[in-house]
């Protein structure tokens, strides 16, 4: 039989497989040879013997949050405890592009912000990239249906801090599903665990990951890689005068133009400035540099 990797916990994996789901362990080769089963694999297991025989070859692979097979990131973003960050967003947005894994933004907690000017800045800019931005509360159930639908027939992974509440929006798109929710701690500055590894729940033709939170997260690219990946930027950075122009200060910048035509935001640059200034250069460059 087929089916796909729920979650793997304690050398278990549960595997769903034509609306039932089964407990089974991997055959003995996987683990001599150290490969690890993960949430989304698609395999192929024996229901008698309870034992998974092959995984099918991955579509993508996630190292953070660790999982396989994905359609969507849908990336969570509380507008208030713990406070938006857009660095971090624009972060997690990178790092959809560089697994080549189309993103939408949730933004949660809109019941209790009172000053939403900087939010619609940031939802216009986001929009403008041609980025979906679902604004949840619990009242909204227009939104909540138009989510629903989006995120039928996906494999969707709900990623985010902790605290953000991504356990609470797959409440409200699915009621049935009554996941755990944590805590904010406002002494510590960020929420408490509930959920402690990936869960994919079957859903509408397609399956929601529910996640573990984390709000830190390391690009594995050099800084003349960045502009390739940052949302907005794949589109421009090619034609820049400058086949190495890292848009900052060349001239005839691609990049900077269409950031005062009010095309790319300023505040979106300057998250660009920070993630840049945080990475290496290549080493072939730098052995360069280091020769003149």
């Amino acid at each position: 039989m087929t089916g796909k990797v729920l979650s793997t916990v304690g050398g278990i994996c549960r595997v769903y497989s034509d609306g039932v789901t089964y407990n089974v362990i991997p055959r003995g080769i996987f683990r001599h040879e150290n490969k690890n089963i993960v949430a989304g694999e698609n395999v192929i297991f024996d229901d008698e013997e309870m034992v998974i025989q092959a995984v099918l070859d991955r579509k993508n692979y996630l190292i953070r949050p660790r999982s396989a097979n994905v359609d969507l990131m849908l990336i969570t973003m509380s507008v208030v405890e713990p406070e938006l960050s857009q660095e971090l967003l624009y972060k997690f947005l990178t790092y959809a592009n560089l697994n080549g894994i189309p993103a939408a933004v949730l933004f949660t907690k809109l019941d209790r912000l009172t000053d939403f000017t900087e939010l619609d800045r940031l939802t216009s800019d986001l929009e403008k990239l041609g980025i979906k931005v679902f604004r949840l509360s619990p009242e909204k159930t227009e939104v909540i249906q138009d989510l629903q639908a989006f995120l039928s027939e996906k494999t969707t992974i709900i990623m985010g801090q902790t605290g953000v509440g991504k356990s609470s929006a797959i409440n409200l798109i699915d009621p049935q599903f009554d996941r755990k929710i944590g805590e904010y701690s406002r002494a510590l500055g960020r929420g408490k665990h509930q959920t402690k590894e990936v869960i994919l729940l079957p859903y509408k033709n397609g399956f929601i990951g529910d996640t573990p939170g984390f709000s830190s997260l390391e690009l594995e690219i050099y800084k003349e890689d960045l502009a390739q990946y940052f949302p907005g930027y794949n589109e421009h950075y090619l034609q820049c005068y400058f086949s190495n122009c890292l848009h900052q200060n060349e001239k005839q910048c691609k990049i900077k133009e269409e950031i005062e035509k009010g095309n790319l935001s300023k505040e979106g640059y300057e998250v660009y400035i920070k993630l840049l200034n945080s990475l290496d250069y290549k080493q072939e460059r730098y052995k360069k540099w280091k020769t003149i």
